[in-house]
């Protein structure tokens, strides 16, 4: 009876501690993508680290970039070579346009093949501080699949959503 009781708390014990250390194991892994992304990340969405990014966010930036670059030829080639083409500028991967200097995860919240990441930015130029939402999607590797903007930004609410504007926009 005794030895039976034991080996039941045993059990019980090492299935919330496996539980336990898988959660700690996703949010590392998690946080490693997260943290390499900004710490890496130098402004401009052009020279993006790709191996952190999933392949929906990486056929918009591609497509944004083309665009840009059929905006620039354009312009060029039109009878007013002075005007400004159409292009993103400032920061798309946080909510201020001017970007971050320093970050800070918040909360990593996790469910199935998907994550949410709270990170408070700052910008000590600018003194700023704000929150936005990184979301990342799980295949083999977790990717950053869009940033939520809850910050600076009032009329734009995410990275896809400034790649989308672009891309569809009319010159």
């Amino acid at each position: 009876m005794k030895k039976s009781i034991i080996l039941l708390f045993g059990l019980f014990f090492l299935t919330i501690f496996s539980c336990s250390t898988g959660s700690n194991s996703l949010e590392k892994d998690i946080s490693s993508v997260v943290d390499t992304f900004f710490r890496n990340y130098k402004g401009d969405f052009r020279t993006v680290d790709r191996t952190l990014l999933t392949q929906d966010l990486l056929t918009l930036i591609d497509k944004a970039i083309a665009k840009e670059l059929f905006e620039a030829k354009k312009m060029k080639e039109s009878n007013f070579p002075s005007d400004k083409p159409l292009m993103i500028e400032g920061d798309i991967f946080t909510s201020l346009y001017e970007g971050q200097n320093s970050f800070n995860i918040r909360e990593i919240k996790i469910e199935e093949n998907k994550a949410s990441v709270t990170i408070q930015f700052a910008n000590s130029l600018y003194e700023k501080t704000w929150e936005d939402q990184v979301l990342l999607m799980k295949d083999k590797d977790w990717k950053i699949d869009n940033v939520v903007f809850k910050g600076q930004t009032v009329n734009i609410k995410s990275t896809k959503e400034i790649l989308l504007g672009l891309i569809n926009s009319k010159s």
